[in-house]
């Protein structure tokens, strides 16, 4: 009996042991995630409820590290380069995977794809995986969510109709930017302390630009092609500098008469300017934004940041296209400081395949965050709103798994889907600028660019003023080797285009 009793003392100190054993191998993962802003209360309640879920299936847990907009560089992006560690992050053509990639600042996903990633490869379209690749490697994994993201407005319909604005959805009346000049100065007029013309001045996009956008993955798409065809269906395959363009010039032009109208916020090309808060409040008229077609990117807005109750309708103002930086608008990568890339691989195989994880990390935790209503919908508990802190829907794994708010059309996701189905694909869909080369005058091209050219895309800078105006950037920016960088992007496009035949 004895030796019975000792037996099965044994055997619980070894299973005990391994239990220990098993919660020491248990390995957290850093995520590096944009948002809205950190609200620790309600990020630690979902961390944990995500824990909870994920731990039995791969042996890990998630830390959230939320950036607001306005500091991802500062705080995401040092902390990256700094080697601090980081097993996922947020990245997107337009926010800087190309420069990351060139730096080697993130690692080669396709092995870790083939041996982790089946759940990604069974429901991610190819053209998302073969869009993102760098030289032929994947280094980022892309949301599965929409490939066509023409530019446009969102409209406040409820501040329209105080000025006798009857706005439709891709209201006819407004064929370009500067047709919304009369109802700007109508808006200001009644509102003399507000200013109509909200934008996001660091990313310089403009509604109905020419350029297809990110092109280059540069400063403010400062190296571009242009988007859409003729009349005839040529494409012009020209790499411009798209500040030396008549195109550019008449915009910023535009913007500089409406800086000085009062149209446009004079803080607007300050990186702490709050355009989300802005739009939340619904203190404005027009809003430039890229958009996803069927009034979706508003309702998400909508839902992520209102404090004001309005109204909001969508007017597209490019044709629909499908250009390379489409597929990598939304992408999670995995570091090089990450202490285990092969459960950070789990977790992203997860976020497209299993819609238990999609939800909590899009919505929370059910009865804490938000209340199902449905099969498909949601609503959000206003003082527990998980929804409203990180990134948004775009940014979550893989859209067809989600739900939907209430306030959101149900058939939202397959809109999503299907709104590139007649979209064109450009004629330089696939070619991907790799930045090596011209490393040295890219970071002189960025720094100029950076100085000179938000202020005048805001209006707040004259373009003739002789010192920060267009022909001073022009000229910082031949000092600064954009020829060099001209002539590398027309070799490597040429080459490019040369495999394709």
């Amino acid at each position: 009996m004895r030796k019975l009793t000792a037996l099965v003392l044994a055997l619980m100190l070894v299973m005990g042991m391994a239990s220990f054993a098993s919660a020491d191998d248990t390995y957290n993962l850093d995520i590096y995630w944009v948002g809205n802003g950190d609200n620790t209360a309600i990020r630690e309640g979902v961390e944990k409820a995500v824990n909870a879920y994920i731990e039995p299936l791969i042996g890990a847990t998630v830390t959230y590290h939320i950036i607001g907009w306005n500091d991802w560089n500062d705080k995401a992006i040092n902390a990256l380069q700094s080697g601090e560690k980081m097993d996922l992050i947020f990245t997107a053509d337009w926010e800087g995977y190309g420069i990351e990639v060139s730096g080697g600042l993130l690692n080669p996903l396709d092995d870790l794809l083939a041996q982790y990633g089946q759940g990604i490869t069974e429901t991610l379209p190819q053209t998302f995986l073969d869009g993102v690749r760098v030289d032929g490697v994947l280094y980022g994994i892309p949301t599965n969510k929409e490939l066509c993201v023409p530019e446009g407005f969102i409209v406040n319909k409820t501040a329209a109709a105080e000025i006798g604005w009857d706005v439709t959805a891709d209201d006819p009346s407004i064929t370009c930017t500067a047709d919304l000049e009369p109802w700007l100065a109508k808006y200001k007029e009644l509102h003399p302390d507000k200013y109509p013309y909200l934008m996001d001045g660091q990313n310089g996009r403009w509604a109905d630009e020419p350029w297809a956008p990110d092109w280059a993955g540069m400063e403010n798409n400062c190296v571009a092609m242009k988007m859409a065809a003729d009349e005839n269906g040529v494409f012009d395959e020209t790499v411009y500098s798209i500040f030396e363009t008549e195109e550019q010039k008449a915009h910023i032009e535009l913007m500089y008469k409406w800086g000085q109208a009062g149209y446009i916020d004079p803080d607007a090309a300050l990186t702490s300017f709050d355009y989300n808060g802005t739009f939340g409040r619904g203190d404005f008229l027009v809003f430039s934004q890229p958009l996803k077609g069927n009034g979706i990117k508003a309702a998400e807005m909508y839902a992520a940041n209102a404090t004001a109750e309005f109204e909001c309708v969508e007017i597209t103002m490019q044709p629909k296209y499908v250009v390379t930086t489409h597929a990598g608008g939304s992408m999670f990568a995995i570091p090089v400081t990450s202490k285990n890339p092969e459960k950070a691989m789990q977790y992203i195989n997860l976020m497209h395949s299993d819609a238990t994880l999609v939800n909590l990390m899009l919505f929370g935790a059910e009865g804490e965050n938000y209340t199902k209503v449905n099969d498909s919908q949601v609503e959000l508990i206003n003082d527990a709103n998980w929804y409203g802190v990180h990134g948004g829907a775009w940014t979550v794994g893989n859209t067809k798994l989600q739900y939907v708010l209430t306030s959101e059309d149900p058939e939202k996701n397959a809109l999503l889907q299907s709104y590139a189905d007649d979209a064109v694909p450009t004629a330089s869909l696939g070619f991907r600028f790799v930045k090596d080369n011209v490393a040295d005058q890219i970071a002189a091209v960025s720094a100029v660019i950076k100085e000179f050219a938000n202020p005048m895309m805001c209006g707040s800078v004259d373009p003739e003023d002789p010192d920060l105006g267009l022909e001073a950037l022009k000229a910082a920016l031949d000092d600064a080797g954009m020829p060099e960088i001209i002539a590398e992007v027309e070799a490597q496009y040429t080459a490019w285009k040369a495999a394709q035949e």
